[in-house]
C-alpha cells in the first residue's frame, strides 16, 4: 500500500501563487483573508512547485496552504534569486536543516520510507502525522510556516 505524504505550508502573508497541479482556489477577498491552493505534484512527474512571492518592502509572501506528496516526491521552492529555508530543532524530512537558493531554487526530496524512520516513530504513533517546523528566510526577514507529514491510507 502507498504511503501518502502531505506537506502543509502555512504561511503568513498576504500574497503569493503555486505553480502545480492544486485544487482550491486562490482568491483575494479584499480583506487579506483567502483561500489558499493545495499544490500537488505536476501531472506526469513527482515534483511539485511553490512559488515564493516577495512583496514591495521585501517580505515573502504566502504561496500554499498544503503540499500534498507521496514518498520519494519533492518539493521544489522557486522565487527570489536569494533565499535560505531552514528547519528548526534539527528535525528535517530529509534529515538536511539547512537549505540555500541557487539561482532562486531549493528542492527538498521526502524519503521513500519516512515512517520508517526510528525518529519519527513516536510521533507518527501518537499524532499519526510528523510536523516540521522551519523558516523561509528572503532579504533578512522571515516567513514561518509549518510542515506537515501525513500519511494516507
Amino acid at each position: 500500500m502507498k504511503k501518502l505524504i502531505a506537506i502543509a505550508i502555512l504561511v503568513v502573508g498576504s500574497s503569493g501563487c503555486v505553480f502545480a497541479g492544486g485544487k482550491g482556489d486562490n482568491e483575494s477577498s479584499g480583506t487579506g483573508a483567502r483561500s489558499l491552493p493545495s499544490s500537488y505534484a505536476v501531472p506526469g512527474t513527482s515534483t511539485a512547485v511553490v512559488g515564493i512571492g516577495v512583496d514591495k518592502k521585501g517580505i515573502p509572501l504566502e504561496t500554499v496552504k498544503e503540499i500534498v506528496l507521496l514518498p520519494g516526491q519533492r518539493v521544489v521552492f522557486a522565487g527570489p534569486d536569494r533565499f535560505q529555508i531552514k528547519f528548526k530543532k534539527d528535525k528535517s524530512p530529509s534529515g538536511q536543516v539547512n537549505y540555500e537558493s541557487k539561482n532562486g531554487v531549493i528542492a527538498i526530496v521526502v524519503p521513500k520510507d519516512i515512517f520508517g524512520k526510528a525518529e519519527f516513530s513516536r510521533e507518527e504513533k501518537e499524532k499519526k502525522y510528523l510536523r516540521f517546523d522551519y523558516s523561509i528566510f528572503v532579504n533578512g526577514k522571515e516567513l514561518d510556516p509549518p510542515l506537515i507529514v501525513k500519511r494516507g491510507d
